[in-house]
Formats: structure tokens, C-alpha cells, sequence
């Protein structure tokens, strides 16, 4: 059953992203940031990984021609597929992967289920989970959950944390506000 909603939640996450994508133009923004065409086509292939979803969080740095990946997921593939994707982008010279592969836990299934129906099935945050890819990454290690991603105004980030806490105690919110201009 959690393998089925993992898999669910993660075609959810992916799906929405493509939805959520700007047009793309010389200057390209996206959570409050501003990305050259290089960084933003590595973000685009990240984005649209088709097993990347909501309980995972990738990110990126680029130096020079290395790009360093990073983050934590669920799945071995995602980490696999995310070092592939990139491998093929046009500039690339060396990929280093330092995306951590969680630990496998029914404990930690069950959490991610539990923070993730807390988080989404409720407003004002139910809009997160209806777009492309949500933007609030639920990762749990060990009975620790850590909430990342970009939310909309600081309300959401409290309602976000408030609403993780009444699944467990160990929570981290390292939400992000996205500016104004950027949403």
C-alpha cells in the first residue's frame, strides 16, 4: 500500500511540475531566484524526472562545468536517473552526485503518509498538492521529517510546520518564502 502511494504521490509531484514551468525566455525565475539558461535547463531536467516526487528533494550547483547534485530520496532510481539526466545536458563536463539515498522504514512510510495528508488534504495548503509538482518536499529520515521547498507567503510556512507538528515533535522547516514577483 505505501509503495503504491509513494508512486502515486511521486507521477503527482512530477506531472504538476510541467504544469507549473514559465515560459522560457533569456531570464528565467523560479522561487525567487534567477536562473541562467544553463542552470535552467538542468533544472528543467530534474524537474520532470519521472520518479521525482513530493518525499524527495533534489538540488543542484553549478561550478564552472561541474554541477554538484545533492539532496535525499526514497528511491535509488531517482538518485540514478538525476546524475543521467544531467549527464546529457550540453556543457556538462562532470557530474558529482551527493544525493543521499534515505534509509528504507516502514516507520518512516507511515510518517511520510501521515505529514503528507496533514500537510495536503486541508486549505489553505491543499494548493500546493494540486499543482505540477508540489512544492513542499516531505522527507523523513529516522523518525525526523524536515520540510523543504518553496511556499507562497509566510502564513503557509507556519500553517505548513504547525500542521507537520501534530504528526511528530521532530520536525525542521526549512521552507522557503518565495518572493513576490516570483509567484
Amino acid at each position: 500500500m505505501i509503495n503504491t502511494f509513494l508512486r502515486r504521490a511521486s507521477r503527482i509531484g512530477s506531472a504538476t511540475l510541467l504544469l507549473a514551468l514559465p515560459t522560457l525566455t533569456q531570464e528565467h525565475k523560479w522561487a525567487g531566484r534567477t536562473l541562467d539558461s544553463f542552470e535552467w535547463n538542468i533544472h528543467e531536467r530534474l524537474a520532470v524526472l519521472a520518479s521525482h516526487g513530493v518525499f524527495d528533494d533534489l538540488r543542484f550547483e553549478v561550478k564552472d562545468k561541474t554541477v554538484v547534485l545533492s539532496g535525499q530520496v526514497v528511491n535509488a532510481t531517482v538518485k540514478q536517473h538525476a546524475e543521467s539526466a544531467v549527464r546529457q545536458i550540453g556543457g556538462v563536463e562532470k557530474v558529482v552526485d551527493q544525493i543521499e539515498v534515505l534509509p528504507a522504514s516502514r516507520k518512516d512510510d507511515a510518517l511520510r503518509m501521515n505529514v503528507y495528508r496533514a500537510l495536503y488534504e486541508k486549505q489553505p495548503l491543499e494548493k500546493y498538492g494540486t499543482r505540477g509538482a508540489p512544492s513542499i518536499h516531505i522527507i523523513v529520515k529516522n523518525g525526523w521529517v524536515s520540510l523543504e521547498g518553496v511556499v507562497d507567503s509566510d502564513a503557509d510556512r507556519g500553517t505548513a510546520h504547525s500542521r507537520a507538528l501534530t504528526v511528530t515533535a521532530h520536525v525542521s522547516d526549512n521552507l522557503r518564502v518565495a518572493p513576490e514577483e516570483a509567484l
